[in-house]
């Protein structure tokens, strides 16, 4: 995800994810453990790409603060370095060694 009005494949816009993300804060879900309907108090974008540093600052700057704090990211690399950290392994056709580092723009699979 970008914050350029387009992604690298030219059909997403980060505007098109601030509105999802303020449908999604603003949907009431049911709670079974109270027995009502509450709204959601966090959300979590994840991206199988990257999302950058711009394209994150671009919604955060346009979400209000009580929504900003409730917005999480997870991109590729944060999807990756969970294997690493739980001590899972790699997905089938990942070769050792091809987790990428804090330049690559490249995934490994």
């Amino acid at each position: 995800m970008d914050a350029t009005g387009k992604s690298r494949a030219g059909n997403a816009n980060i505007a098109e994810i601030y509105n999802q993300a303020l449908m999604m804060l603003a949907h009431e879900i049911f709670d079974p453990e109270t027995n009502r309907r509450v709204l959601v108090d966090h959300a979590f974008i994840v991206a199988g790409g990257e999302i950058t540093k711009a394209a994150r600052n671009w919604l955060g700057n346009a979400l209000d603060a009580a929504k900003r704090s409730q917005i999480m990211f997870m991109d590729r690399d944060d999807i990756l370095n969970q294997f690493v950290v739980t001590n899972l392994p790699l997905p089938v056709g990942v070769p050792p060694g091809a987790m990428p580092s804090a330049g690559s723009a490249e995934a490994p699979f």
